[in-house]
C-alpha cells in the first residue's frame, strides 16, 4: 500500500496544482481583458483629442498660406464677422424713452406750434464820409502810413 498511497496523494497535489493554476490562468485573463478594454478605451479618447488638435493645425496652416505663409496672431486669428455688436443697443430703445427721448417723427412732450415769422428791423443808413485833411509834406507821408502798418510800399527810406 505504501507505493499506491504515494500515487495518489501525489495525484491529488497535482491536481490541486492545476486546479489553482487554472484559477491563476483565469485572474490573468481577466485582469488582461481588463487592462486591454481600459487601454482601449484611453486610446479612443486621445485619438478623439489628437484628431481635434490635427484639424485645428491643417486650418492654422490653411491660413498661414492664405496668408502669404505669415504665421502671425491677425492671420491665424478666428474672424468675427460682427465686432460691433455688444448687445447693450436693446437697452438704448428703453433708456431713451426713460429719459424722454423721442424720435424725429414723433411730436415732442411739450409740442408748441412755431411762431410767426418776425420782420427784421431795417438797418440804419451807414455814415457818411468825412472828408479827409490833408497835411502837407512828411506829415501826409506819416498819415498814409498809418493806414496799413504792413505796407510800406510808400516809405521814402532814402529820406532823412
Amino acid at each position: 500500500m505504501g507505493s499506491e498511497d504515494a500515487l495518489a496523494a501525489l495525484k491529488s497535489k497535482l491536481a490541486n496544482l492545476e486546479s489553482e493554476n487554472s484559477a491563476r490562468m483565469a485572474l490573468l485573463d481577466k485582469r488582461r481583458e481588463e487592462a486591454l478594454a481600459e487601454a482601449k478605451e484611453k486610446f479612443d479618447k486621445q485619438s478623439k483629442i489628437q484628431g481635434g488638435v490635427i484639424v485645428r493645425l491643417q486650418e492654422r496652416n490653411r491660413k498661414a498660406k492664405a496668408a502669404g505663409g505669415w504665421a502671425t496672431e491677425s492671420t491665424l486669428s478666428e474672424k468675427v464677422e460682427d465686432d460691433g455688436d455688444f448687445g447693450f443697443e436693446e437697452d438704448e430703445a428703453e433708456n431713451e424713452r426713460r429719459a424722454g427721448y423721442r424720435t424725429a417723427e414723433e411730436q415732442p412732450v411739450a409740442f408748441r406750434p412755431p411762431a410767426p415769422p418776425v420782420q427784421a428791423p431795417t438797418p440804419p443808413p451807414p455814415p457818411a464820409p468825412v472828408p479827409e485833411e490833408r497835411p502837407a509834406g512828411r506829415h501826409r507821408r506819416a498819415a498814409a502810413a498809418r493806414g496799413d502798418d504792413d505796407d510800406f510800399a510808400n516809405t521814402d527810406w532814402l529820406a532823412t
